[in-house]
C-alpha cells in the first residue's frame, strides 16, 4: 500500500499498535485516497461518516452557524473522529483550503480495527477526552466575565511549545468574531495582558508567562 508508512506514522489510532497488528489492519476494506479542489467541502453533517487524514494540502474547520474558522489543518493532521458516530452531532464543516489528498477511512473500517485490538479503542477514547478537554477550554474563553480574562483563557487552549509559546492561526478580525469582542477591545486585551506581563507578544506568536 503506497501511504502504508504515513498512516503508521501519523494516525492518532494507531499509536503503540504493533507494526504487523497495523499491516493486518490496512487490508481490512473502508480505506480511501480522495482528491478536493481548494474551497470544495470535505467532511460536513451531510457527507459520509469517516475520519481523514491529510496527505497533501490544508484545511480549514469552520463553524456551521457564524462561519467562523475555529482550527486549520496541514499535512499529518486527522479530522471527523469526533463525528464518526453521530455526525448530525456537530455542525462544523471541513473545507479544503488548497488542492487537497485525503487518506479516509470509514465507519466499519474504524469499527473493525476496534475490535481487532483493544490499543485503537483506547486511542480513540484518549482523543475524545482531549477533544473535550480542549472544548471545555474554548467555553471558558467564550463565557469568561472580561475581555483579558476571555482572550487568555483561549490563549492557553491553543497547542504550546517547549518554551510556552503559542500561535494564534487565525486573523485577529476572525478572532473578534470567535470571542464575541469587539477588535478594539480585543487590541486593549492584548495591551492590557502584555503591560500586566501575562504574555510577550511578537505578531501571532505569543508566550505565555506564568501567573
Amino acid at each position: 500500500m503506497k501511504y502504508k508508512n504515513f498512516i503508521k506514522e501519523n494516525l492518532f489510532l494507531f499509536k503503540n499498535v504493533e507494526g504487523d497488528t497495523i499491516d493486518a489492519m490496512l487490508s481490512f476494506d473502508g480505506i480511501a485516497v480522495e482528491e478536493y479542489s481548494p474551497q470544495e467541502i470535505m467532511l460536513s453533517s451531510k457527507t459520509g461518516e469517516k475520519i481523514g487524514l491529510i496527505y497533501k494540502g490544508n484545511a480549514i474547520i469552520r463553524s456551521g452557524d457564524d462561519d467562523v474558522i475555529l482550527r486549520k489543518l496541514s499535512v499529518g493532521d486527522s479530522y471527523g473522529a469526533a463525528s464518526l458516530f453521530d455526525k448530525h452531532t456537530y455542525s462544523t464543516t471541513v473545507i479544503a483550503a488548497s488542492s487537497c489528498v485525503v487518506i479516509t477511512f470509514n465507519k466499519g473500517f474504524i469499527e473493525k480495527c476496534i475490535e481487532y485490538d483493544k490499543t485503537v479503542a483506547l486511542n480513540y477514547i484518549s482523543f475524545l477526552a482531549k477533544r473535550i478537554s480542549f472544548l471545555n477550554t474554548k467555553i471558558d474563553a467564550f463565557t469568561a466575565k472580561n475581555t483579558e480574562n476571555k482572550l487568555y483563557t483561549y490563549l492557553c487552549s491553543l497547542e504550546k511549545n517547549e518554551k510556552n509559546e503559542v500561535e494564534i492561526k487565525v486573523s485577529l478580525s476572525t478572532l473578534s468574531k470567535m470571542l464575541a469582542i469587539g477588535r478594539a477591545s480585543l487590541y486593549r486585551s492584548f495591551d492590557k495582558l502584555e503591560d500586566d506581563g501575562i504574555i510577550i507578544k511578537s505578531g501571532k506568536k505569543i508566550i505565555l508567562n506564568e501567573v
